[in-house]
């Protein structure tokens, strides 16, 4: 392909170019996730004292199969977009450039320790402190002219006068579906009626008309009525909504025993609350009645 028809396939949309960039970034940080699982099993030792390298080494790994392999990033070969051919080799250069730096100023501090040298830890540190404030505010300024211009999306970019063209004149129309974005809008609609519609049901009384239904054949289901008033509590009664102890233990009109809580919910929820072994109904808020202990 010529220069020239380079030029015409030059990215020329913002948005594919930040999205190489940030698609770059993912990819690292899976590789990176990947590697400290691979490690965990590792002594800590060994992760806080070669964290850097194994951190540099892998960035390496990956233009050595990206840029220096197929000319492009992975993030660029997503979008279908590569660096021009005749700026390959510098894109490496531009690409590495910032890994060895940031491995030296990751390094500077402990090298100065090793040697011995307070002044020369001092000035490590003085000098990564400005080249930070340096690369931030170029970093800056070179996003605001991106902005205005399309061109250039990274500061190191600039510098080496690095664009991109697209891999062929059929990757340039980017095709974009939203069927993804279809169904998350129908899934994010139901859900607004779920939370909508759910806190006007009433399950308390549900549960009691389908309790009621299948206790109709039960021989339980209507209790004799002089056996109402006949309230045992041992030291075996259960609750009969939680099947657990009894927690200020009371009745309704019934044999059975509950927790005070348990009842007292249960018919503010529904006054016409049932009992889930008898079926026998509350009164009203002034069913729950206290139950005494009996000694057996």
């Amino acid at each position: 392909m010529s220069s020239k028809e380079e030029a015409d396939l030059l990215v020329k949309s913002r948005v594919e170019q930040l999205d190489a960039l940030e698609l770059d970034k993912e990819v690292l940080c899976v590789l990176k996730s990947q590697v400290s699982s691979a490690t965990k099993f590792l002594p800590l030792s060994f992760q806080n004292n070669w964290g850097p390298e194994v951190d540099t080494l892998l960035q390496i790994v990956i233009l050595q199969l990206s840029v220096r392999g197929a000319g492009s990033t992975f993030g660029q070969q997503l979008l279908n977009i590569k660096f021009l051919k005749s700026q390959q080799k510098t894109a490496l250069l531009a690409t590495l450039v910032p890994i060895l730096v940031k491995y030296f100023h990751t390094r500077a501090s402990d090298i100065a320790i090793k040697i011995g040298s307070d002044k020369l830890k001092q000035i490590f540190e003085t000098a990564g402190q400005w080249g930070d404030i340096s690369v931030t505010a170029g970093s800056l300024i070179n996003l605001l002219m991106f902005l205005h211009s399309g061109y250039y999306p990274n500061l190191l970019y600039r510098l080496f006068g690095i664009q991109m063209s697209y891999s062929s004149p059929k990757a340039r129309q980017r095709q974009v579906g939203y069927t993804h974005m279809t169904r998350e809008l129908i899934w994010h609609s139901f859900i607004e009626l779920l939370v909508f519609v759910l806190p006007l049901i009433n399950y308390h009384y549900i549960k009691r008309i389908v309790l009621r239904i299948l206790m109709l054949g039960s021989t339980g289901s209507k209790l004799r009525p002089g056996t109402r008033n006949k309230v045992s509590l041992t030291l075996n009664s259960k609750c009969a909504v939680c099947s657990k102890r009894p927690i200020i233990p009371h009745h309704m009109d019934c044999v059975h025993v509950f927790c005070y809580f348990c009842l007292q919910a249960n018919i503010l929820a529904d006054p016409n609350f049932a009992c889930p072994e008898c079926g026998t109904r509350a009164s009203g808020i002034s069913s729950a009645k206290p139950v005494c202990m009996t000694v057996m």
